[in-house]
């Protein structure tokens, strides 16, 4: 990781005559704790690239090879079933085997497959499907005939019925609230609010003027320094936009329309307002660095909280990659020792073991 970076705003005591003042001291900390959040954000950024290129180049391909030597054993399997004679209580296990083997491959392909085998071995029987389509024509007349007892909602779906009680509640609360007066501590709290942030507009307008003066793109008649002003727009504009204080001021010390001190030379009260900026601004930060780690936690599959840090994730991207490496070679023998009748005796007398063995927890436990 490359050293932090801190503003040339950021001043030490050492820099100084006189020791820094509260003020001074709160407006070094907020320009470090941003300077050390945007170096976290861009180290984030990289490792969500080169991330993406070995999820696309490495695990993707893995895990589609993975997926379609699962599809390869359930296909074995079947024809095991319907070549090898076994006993009663062999092909009842393996027949659970390959219907729970089956489930969870439909939920990651749509190979057409499947689904004949998971009908084959564990698909309700015809009697059961009669009973069911029974069942639904007698609710359907029931409806029909008592559209009362559905409710006037009964065309809609379920989620749709829920998203409308939900509108309706958020809008009876919020209806509520706006008739409820407000307190004279609540009018106060919101006056000193939108005082503060006129206040924070203000100064960012008058260093935003500055440096638009400076460097505008339209009275530069030379089309080298003309681009490079045009450059320099561009990040001007970006930081007015996202209220970046910190940004704005580092361009205008780059441009050399203020120097390192000029900041500390302000007084406390003007301070006060650049610090209620940064404040703003290291939060605004802050939450945009969480929701680049849940979009990257969203991304992979994984829990927010397995997001440790961009050496991390690389780590733990290798592991997984290894990983679905080892269950392919593993697979594959799997695949070549069930052509093996003694194997293939152990293996499904090992099944009804773990079969058992679960049945007997779900019982106790339910």
């Amino acid at each position: 990781m490359p050293p932090l970076r801190l503003p040339a705003l950021v001043m030490t005591p050492a820099q100084t005559d006189t020791p820094l003042s509260p003020e001074q001291k709160t407006f070094n900390r907020l320009s470090q704790q941003i300077a050390k959040v945007r170096q976290q954000m861009g180290d984030w950024e990289s490792a969500m690239e080169a991330t993406r290129q070995r999820v696309l180049k490495e695990l993707l391909p893995l895990r589609d090879q993975h997926l379609q030597l699962r599809i390869q054993l359930l296909a074995q399997m079947d024809t095991i079933s319907l070549t090898q004679k076994l006993g009663k209580a062999d092909s009842k296990t393996l027949s659970q085997m390959i219907t729970r083997l089956a489930e969870n491959l439909m939920t990651e392909s749509s190979d057409p497959q499947l689904q004949e085998i998971y009908d084959r071995h564990g698909g309700p029987d015809a009697e059961e499907q009669a009973m069911f389509a029974e069942m639904k024509a007698s609710m359907e007349d029931f409806i029909k005939l008592n559209p009362e007892a559905a409710g006037e909602k009964s065309s809609e779906s379920p989620k749709a019925w829920a998203e409308e009680e939900l509108s309706q509640t958020q809008s009876q609360r919020e209806s509520h609230q706006h008739t409820r007066p407000k307190t004279a501590r609540q009018k106060a709290q919101e006056a000193h609010q939108a005082e503060q942030a006129g206040q924070i507009r203000h100064a960012l307008q008058g260093i935003y003027r500055r440096l638009v003066s400076a460097v505008h793109p339209d009275r530069e008649t030379d089309p080298v320094i003309r681009a490079q002003k045009t450059a320099l727009m561009q990040r001007i504009n970006q930081a007015y936009g996202e209220n970046d204080l910190l940004q704005l001021l580092d361009l205008q010390h780059e441009l050399g329309l203020m120097d390192a001190q000029a900041v500390h030379q302000l007084g406390d009260a003007h301070l006060k307002k650049y610090n209620q900026a940064l404040k703003e601004h290291l939060a605004t930060l802050k939450g945009k660095m969480q929701a680049l780690q849940q979009h990257l936690a969203g991304s992979l599959g994984i829990p927010l909280f397995a997001i440790h840090s961009p050496h991390a994730l690389s780590r733990d991207l290798q592991e997984t990659i290894q990983a679905t490496r080892q269950d392919i070679i593993g697979l594959r023998q799997e695949m070549k020792q069930l052509s093996q009748p003694a194997y293939l005796k152990r293996w499904i007398k090992t099944a009804r073991r773990e079969l058992a063995s679960e049945d007997y927890i779900d019982d106790n436990y339910f």
